[in-house]
């Protein structure tokens, strides 16, 4: 148990990262998500609101744009055979942006379909403008408040169904 947000006595909210306290509902299903994401706070963050969010999840991070594109490159080589159902993408990155990352990501003949999630803390009107342009599935602003931040695992949960559904019809 992930223990966050205290005010020296009781904890205002526990995260469950194990998935112990998780109560899984409905059949049994991993999700491949891939975070590129350079600050291991707000992973953690991401990990801890999917899990929240009950979501079985194995994680591939890529800690900077470069590494993000070359993981882009292994993938349409075939070399990796774990496809991400997801994409949290994080606009502000060492190396190469996000948004050189996500037009990577639309050009790739194996990912251009993966939704991907932009969680940045820009709310620059120009960023959302652009990340949409480049196709991006949703955009959530990575707010201040902790319990806000825990809304992430439910819109990813209804990313990867809307996806699942779409491409099982």
């Amino acid at each position: 148990m992930l223990r966050m947000c205290c005010d020296g006595t009781q904890p205002m909210m526990a995260i469950p990262i194990d998935g112990n306290n998780v109560e899984a509902t409905g059949p049994h299903e991993t999700f491949q998500v891939w975070l590129v994401e350079d600050s291991e706070a707000d992973e953690l963050l991401m990990r801890a609101a999917l899990k929240l969010d009950g979501l079985d999840c194995e994680f591939q991070v890529s800690p900077d744009g470069e590494k993000a594109i070359e993981f882009i490159e292994t993938l349409d080589s075939g070399e990796h055979w774990h496809r991400p159902d997801v994409v949290l993408l994080d606009l502000n990155l060492p190396r190469k942006g996000g948004t050189r990352v996500l037009e990577r990501i639309r050009h790739s003949p194996k990912c251009a379909r993966i939704p991907v999630v932009v969680v940045t803390s820009s709310d620059s009107p120009g960023d959302k403008s652009q990340v949409s342009r480049l196709g991006a599935t949703r955009y959530f602003q990575k707010p201040l408040d902790l319990v806000e931040f825990m809304k992430l695992g439910p819109l990813v949960r209804e990313v990867v169904q809307s996806r699942k559904s779409a491409t099982q019809a």
